[in-house]
């Protein structure tokens, strides 16, 4: 059927022609007349000028351009087309396979998406069935003005589509067959109630262009449309509100939000207050510095002091933990709900959210820890400072050093660990 398709494409090269409603006429010539014996095509000569074919002698449809064949009314059930194009290549369809310029070529979806565009309609006219049931998909289909009627379940208006006998130039490249198909199986019996929420989603999409526009409209966003229903659909199976969990997740955020700022702010205060801690300390001990006893009692309340920063770190580190748990534990109740399973698409805005808690969790922890060391490694070179004063060779000051960073990294060591045991648990 290729061999045939080139050679009548080679034909209408050959001389003048012209296409009327039931013949082509073209321009004698006797290499045209063999031509056409050669083909086995009936012909009338008219004199010595024309040779005048039926176009149901023809074994294939043929078209002069694209708009010539872009219609309802031509295209039908036709699935041998030749469409000369001169303007280009010429386009084939033998038996569900595109040609351009006799080659085939599976990534071009003219053919598909024209023929899926008259099915479209074509199944839209099967939905307007005149029955008593409170549900009809399309509430007026009037062929002859060519008017398509949707009346909305909810806003007790109507929108109408007009189409027409003339088809849209779709996109070449994009396949809106596969898109048809995923509308169509919306209609199958055991979606009893997924046509309503498909109706409503036609509605919503096409209200947006101009009345005889929208047809193609709705064509070309069939895959978005559909998709629109179904997630309508899901929400109404889960008895599930996304903006209502939009809202319940956002306070949820706000409460987690507040309570690890309310963290950082204390911590905020003890870092603002920490220079003058420092100075108040290293002017006491300059002023104190040439009596022992009270250079004793400034070690006894520095170590107090750090014995107070290892119960801080616990409680910042376990109100983290705490804070870290729950929220991971609501996400995860939240994930595993059927609707968002089926639409995992729709779980990102909330996934965004959970991820900016867990940052600032992580980034508030490594604040805490290293004020943590910052102020106990201060207070251990203070320490030193004082055994320097209480006259303790530089040996001794050392060790006592070493035994109190060992000490500090124990605590931290033991905090962390048992923390991360109870998360475990």
């Amino acid at each position: 059927m290729l061999e045939i398709h080139k050679k009548i494409f080679e034909l209408f090269n050959q001389t003048g022609f012209e296409i009327k409603a039931d013949k082509i006429d073209f321009r004698f010539s006797e290499k045209v007349e063999s031509q056409l014996q050669d083909l086995e095509i009936e012909y009338e000569k008219i004199r010595e000028e024309i040779l005048s074919v039926e176009k149901e002698n023809l074994p294939l449809k043929i078209y002069n351009d694209f708009t010539s064949y872009l219609k309802l009314s031509e295209v039908n059930d036709n699935l041998n087309v030749l469409i000369l194009n001169h303007a280009g290549l010429p386009y084939s369809l033998i038996s569900e396979t595109t040609y351009i310029n006799f080659e085939e070529n599976a990534e071009n979806y003219f053919f598909k998406n024209t023929i899926s565009f008259f099915t479209f309609i074509d199944f839209l006219k099967t939905q307007e069935i005149d029955t008593e049931e409170a549900f009809h998909f399309v509430d007026y289909l009037n062929d002859v003005s060519r008017k398509i009627v949707f009346t909305s379940l909810t806003d007790k208006g109507r929108l109408i589509i007009k189409y027409h006998n003339e088809i849209n130039h779709f996109n070449e490249n994009f396949n809106i067959t596969k898109s048809l198909e995923n509308f169509m199986n919306c209609f199958a019996e055991q979606n009893n109630h997924l046509p309503k929420f498909l109706k409503s989603s036609i509605i919503e999409y096409a209200s947006r262009y101009e009345v005889n526009n929208r047809i193609y409209k709705v064509f070309e966003e069939l895959n978005d449309i559909t998709n629109s229903a179904k997630i309508n659909f899901e929400i109404y199976l889960n008895n599930l509100s996304i903006d209502q969990i939009r809202k319940e997740y956002d306070e949820y955020k706000s409460k987690y939000f507040k309570e690890v700022s309310e963290i950082l702010n204390n911590l905020t205060q003890k870092i603002i207050g920490f220079p003058i801690l420092i100075a108040t300390t290293l002017f006491a001990i300059e002023k104190v510095k040439e009596s022992p006893l009270f250079l004793i009692l400034l070690i006894i309340v520095i170590l107090i002091t750090n014995v107070y920063l290892v119960l801080l770190l616990k409680i910042n580190f376990n109100d983290l933990s705490y804070i870290d748990t729950i929220s991971n534990q609501d996400f995860k109740t939240l994930k595993e709900n059927n609707f968002f399973t089926k639409h995992p698409t729709e779980l990102e805005i909330f996934t965004k959210i959970k991820s900016r808690i867990i940052s600032r969790i992580k980034h508030l922890a490594i604040i805490t820890e290293s004020y943590f060391w910052i102020l106990g490694i201060t207070n251990i070179a203070i320490i030193g400072l004082i055994l320097l004063y209480l006259k303790l060779n530089y040996t001794q000051i050392f060790m006592i050093s070493i035994v109190l960073l060992f000490t500090l990294a124990m605590s931290r060591n033991y905090i962390l660990n048992d923390i991360e045991n109870k998360s475990v648990s």
